[in-house]
Order: C-alpha cells, then sequence, then structure tokens
C-alpha cells in the first residue's frame, strides 16, 4: 500500500504526481516507483495517456478521495484527445487506461495518425510556474500547457516555452519533475495583437474540452450539425451538397496563416476540411474541430448540447394543420415535409400537407422558435374538406365576406374559389351531352366481346381501333372494369425483413472483427470487403448496405483506412518481436510491416516509440 501518495493539484499530470513521488520516496530508481505504484516494473512513463490507474487507486489508502475516474477526467489529456470520439472508442480508450495494458491506446485515440504532431518537449508558463511556487512551494506539469502547437497562457497572455524535458524520454521509465534547472523562469515573451486573441480563443475553447466533461455523440451527430450550420452559412445545400471552393477560400481567409502555423496545420491543406464538411466516417483532431466552430461563430458547448431537432431548419415531425375548419387545426399530424431553396433569397422553403384534409402550405426560412410553426408563407392547396365547406356556405346563401370569416381567409379568396366551382359545373354540363354518345360506344365495346369471346384486350382494341381510343380517352375507369382480365402470373414473394437480415448480419460482422483484432496471424485490414468475405456475403454487403442500418453504422465506426492499417501492422510487428525477445530494430520493423519509403513519416513516430 502507498502510504504518502502526493495530492494532485488543480490541472496536474498525473505523470506530475507520480515523479513527485518519486522524489518523496526516496527511491533511486524510477523502476522501483513504478512497482510501488503500479505493482510492476515494466509499464512505461506516458505523459498524456497512461495506463495502470486501477492500480494504482488500489495501492491508495482505503479512505483516499482519490478515484480511478477523477485522476483519468482530471489529470490526464483523457478528455480532450477522446471527447469527439463514439462513445464505443472512447470508453474502449479508457478501459485500456484503467487495466495495466496500454500499448494501444495512442493507436485507438488517433494521437499517431492525426496529421498534427505532437510537442518534443514538456512546455511551461513562467508566470503560472511563479504563482505555483508562491502558494505551494513547487512547480507541476499543467495538462493545459501541453496542447500541442506553439501556444501562449490564456491567463497571463505569454508564450507557452519549451522545457527540455522530452515528451518521449531515452528512458520509457523515466517521470522527470520540473525545476529551474530544466524551466528558464526569467524567459517570458509576451503575446500581442491579433495572433493573441486567435489563439487565446483557441485554448479556452481546448480548455472547455479538457474541463467539460462532454457526453460523447455519434459520427452523425456531428455531420448533422456541421452541415446544419454549413447551410446556414450558404456553404451547403439541403441535398448534402457542400460548396467546397467557397468554403476553403472563406476558411482560409478567416483564419491567418500564422495561427494554423501555431497549431502544426498546414495553410495550404484542404483535404481535411473536405472531409470534415462532409458525412463523418472518422474521427478528427480535436483542432479542426475548434476551427471549424470558430469559423462558423460558434463553441464547444452548442456542439455537444445541439439536438437533432436543431440540426433541421423546421425541426422534426410532426407538424401543425393550419386548415381554420379542419378537425385537426393546429394540431401536429403532418409527418412529412418537403424542403428546397428560394433561388432568389437562398432561403429554405418547406411544403407541408395534412393527410386528414388535404390543406397544404409552405413556410419560408429557418424557424427562430416554437410558435413559427404556426405560420405560413403561402397556401398551395386549400384541400377537399376546405372546398367542401365552402360549397356549403355558399349554397345556404350566406355573403361572401361572413363565409370568408367562417372558413379563415379573405373575400376575393372565396369569390376566386366560386368562379373556379362555377367553371366546373359548366364543364361537367357539356361532359353529359356526350353521355350518349358513351353509352354507344360501350354497347359497341360489349358486342365486340360477345364477338369473339377468347380475344384478349389488346386483341379487341386491333378489332375495332376508333371504339377503344373513344373509351380510353372518355371512360378509362369503365373500360378497365369492362375488358377481359389480364392473365395473371404467379410470383413468388422474395420479400426481405430488413430489420432481421441487418441484426443477424450485424452480429456475424462483429464477430469477424473481434476475431479480425485477436487474430496471431498477419493482420488483415478491415474494410466492407475483407468482412464481406469473412462471413461469406461479400456481395450483400456491397450491394445491399444502406438497408443495414445498424451494420452500415458499426463498419463505418471499425473500418480503417490505407494508414490506419499501416500503423496497425507496425504495432503488431513490435508486439511480435517483443514476445520473441529480440531487439526493436527501426529497419526490421519496416521491412516485416512492409512499409513502402514514401510512408516513413507517417509511421516513424510510433516506431520511435517503442524503441
Amino acid at each position: 500500500m502507498i502510504l504518502q501518495f502526493p495530492t494532485p493539484y488543480p490541472d496536474e499530470l498525473l505523470y506530475c504526481v507520480i515523479a513527485r513521488y518519486h522524489i518523496r520516496s526516496g527511491n533511486i530508481f524510477w523502476k522501483h516507483t513504478l512497482e510501488d505504484i503500479f505493482g510492476r516494473r515494466t509499464i512505461s512513463a506516458s505523459v498524456f495517456l497512461p495506463s495502470g490507474i486501477q492500480s494504482l487507486v488500489q495501492r491508495l489508502p482505503q479512505n483516499t478521495t482519490m478515484t480511478v475516474q477523477q485522476l483519468i477526467e482530471k489529470h490526464t489529456m483523457y478528455p480532450f484527445f477522446t471527447v469527439f470520439l463514439p462513445t464505443e472508442k472512447a470508453q474502449s480508450i479508457y478501459e485500456a487506461m484503467i487495466s495495466d495494458d496500454g500499448r494501444k491506446i495512442y493507436m485507438q485515440s488517433g494521437i499517431m495518425a492525426s496529421g498534427i504532431p505532437q510537442n518534443q518537449y514538456l512546455k511551461y508558463c513562467p508566470s503560472c510556474f511563479k504563482e505555483d511556487l508562491s502558494k505551494y512551494g513547487e512547480i507541476y506539469w499543467h495538462r493545459l500547457h501541453q496542447l500541442p502547437g506553439s501556444l501562449i497562457c490564456p491567463k497571463h497572455e505569454i508564450w507557452l516555452e519549451d522545457s527540455t524535458v522530452p515528451i518521449t524520454h531515452s528512458n520509457k521509465h523515466a517521470l522527470i519533475l520540473p525545476t529551474t534547472s530544466n524551466c528558464d523562469l526569467a524567459k517570458e515573451r509576451q503575446a500581442s495583437g491579433d495572433i493573441l486573441h486567435q489563439l487565446k480563443d483557441i485554448v479556452l475553447q481546448a480548455g472547455l474540452l479538457l474541463n467539460g466533461r462532454y457526453e460523447n455523440r455519434s459520427f452523425s451527430h456531428f455531420t448533422e450539425f456541421y452541415h446544419h450550420h454549413l447551410i446556414k452559412r450558404g456553404f451547403a445545400s439541403f441535398k448534402g451538397q457542400v460548396k467546397q471552393k467557397a468554403l476553403n477560400e472563406a476558411f482560409y481567409d478567416f483564419h491567418s496563416e500564422e495561427l494554423l502555423g501555431c497549431l502544426y496545420i498546414d495553410s495550404g491543406e484542404t483535404q481535411w476540411i473536405s472531409n470534415f464538411s462532409r458525412k463523418h466516417r472518422k474521427s478528427f483532431h480535436p483542432y479542426y474541430h475548434l476551427l471549424m466552430l470558430i469559423f462558423l461563430g460558434l463553441n464547444v458547448d452548442e456542439v455537444f448540447k445541439a439536438t437533432s431537432s436543431e440540426n433541421n431548419p423546421f425541426g422534426h415531425p410532426n407538424w401543425p394543420c393550419l386548415n381554420a375548419v379542419c378537425p385537426d387545426h393546429k394540431k401536429k399530424v403532418i409527418k412529412d415535409v418537403t424542403i428546397r431553396r428560394c433561388e432568389k433569397t437562398k432561403k429554405p422553403i418547406g411544403r407541408f400537407t395534412c393527410p386528414t384534409c388535404g390543406f397544404s402550405y409552405t413556410r419560408k426560412g429557418m424557424d427562430q422558435n416554437k410558435t413559427d410553426c404556426y405560420k405560413y408563407t403561402r397556401i398551395m392547396d386549400f384541400g377537399f374538406l376546405w372546398k367542401k365547406d365552402l360549397q356549403f356556405l355558399l349554397d345556404k346563401g350566406l355573403s361572401y365576406r361572413e363565409t370568408a370569416r367562417q372558413l379563415g381567409v379573405d373575400t376575393n379568396t372565396v369569390i376566386k374559389y366560386k368562379e373556379e366551382m362555377n367553371s366546373k359545373i359548366e364543364l361537367k354540363k357539356g361532359i353529359q351531352n356526350t353521355q350518349g354518345l358513351i353509352n354507344e360506344r360501350r354497347r359497341e365495346w360489349m358486342q365486340l366481346q360477345r364477338d369473339y369471346p377468347d380475344h384478349s384486350k389488346t386483341q379487341l382494341r386491333s378489332k375495332s381501333p376508333a371504339v377503344y381510343a373513344f373509351l380510353y380517352r372518355n371512360d378509362r375507369n369503365w373500360l378497365n372494369v369492362n375488358s377481359p382480365e389480364k392473365q395473371k402470373m404467379e410470383t413468388v414473394n422474395n420479400r426481405v425483413n430488413w430489420q432481421e437480415r441487418d441484426q443477424e448480419i450485424l452480429k456475424k460482422v462483429r464477430e469477424v472483427t473481434d476475431g479480425f483484432k485477436r487474430n496471431a496471424g498477419k493482420p488483415i485490414r478491415i474494410t466492407v470487403k475483407s468482412l464481406g468475405d469473412g462471413i461469406g456475403e461479400r456481395t450483400l454487403l456491397e450491394r445491399h448496405l444502406e438497408k443495414l442500418l445498424e451494420t452500415k453504422k458499426f463498419i463505418e465506426e471499425v473500418s480503417e483506412t490505407e494508414r490506419d492499417f499501416r500503423i496497425r501492422r507496425v504495432e503488431f510487428v513490435i508486439h511480435e518481436m517483443r514476445e520473441r525477445g529480440e531487439d526493436i530494430k527501426e529497419w526490421r520493423v519496416l521491412r516485416e510491416a512492409a512499409i513502402k519509403p514514401e510512408f516513413y513519416d507517417e509511421v516513424k513516430g510510433i516506431i520511435h516509440f517503442y524503441l
């Protein structure tokens, strides 16, 4: 049991707390400290996402107030690197940090595969360290200062400085405290101008991610959220089309090259914006989210607290009928809406049709509050029930004004529809004059069937084309009813219950995926093709995946890009070499993992991590 474990300071890295224990314990070797803390000497010292935390907490005194959750969420970089991951992936990283096996933490979090590199040295704010000395009598590594990039301290508005302590130490068991020897407290560089405000905004938003305890959301949530706000800014259509060129230009006009350089982002790179603005199939570095949110005039609270209804310009079903004479007036009975964009104003236009009375109306522009759903821009169709009531009120001899009042319209509308109904009545009279001719043609068609009882409808038509053409144009329903029946073809019902099929296939895909991950042999890249081959249903997945909603969602989460697979191959080879007791040589790892020279930069970080 650990009797005197240091109490963590606010926002202190767990790495630093353990380093302080090492000094106070009197241990000479770091491995002895690791054995005290974790019960084993082989665990590696990790700055950002350490493992073995459950073992640490179990060795603390029984009445300690420290918990696994507190240490992970308040004293590691876990909240920052996992906040934009789906719940399943974030939970997997959390469990790996609890366990004693942390080999896959960095790969699962996306740190190794990210295009934004990590800092080489631990960073510090000279002014913060001076305050720490005054308040606590010692200094410690702050989590917020270890965000990747060349950043500032938002509290003192000065540049963060590099210490001489490397994040990846040559001795992987070393835990090094900040001191006046490895951190120059006299070195203060004041930040100013636009870059100060831009970086301060980024760091403060990142600080919210570190301390906000936001609930993880699915990739589809982020897709809907950003699509909704891109539509509001005019960079996307309701059908999902994104104006990539306009978006790229506006984004890089908004964010300066200096800011992007401080975040280790190439100012000429546009591919990530294209991927980010489309459907989210993989996680993105938190910096990409922060930059896009600030560009759209938003903050991290809004992206996590947004509901699905906020991502639709007219909310989500159901919507009310606005027909004053409908029994469902102002009741939310309309389940569907069709949306298009106004060619002039570019605002969304939604059309709503009541299933009870046929009343149809449109509304232009996004709803601003809950009462907007009871307004309409234009009536497209009053519906059969309204027209029936109009005829009834006119037959009663009511005035136009009174009729309009009862129907909830103006007087001109009543006059307009009365004239339309009168026109239909006159047309009906004209039709009645032709009824005699219709009856004559009916008799001829029936006689034709008696003369040729074995003929089909098509054969009868060839016998008397004029009779058929007249009835087809003027009495089609009667013609269809009073013609020889069409020969029925026996059909086999091959309908598929896609929901049941989805659950069956999902179960198989999960098993195959687990098998791929546990496979002790050569790694297999997780793709739609490999999963389809694994379950023997490759054609089904390639042609009908859109119908298998749960399966599709799962495959999108676990599928590996070529880059992800290269990194997994490298980790696999390193693990195998360790199991065999072989020295890890960079050239041997590259050869056995079949990494081509052009992809060396992608994997060198993970190889050096294990050297």
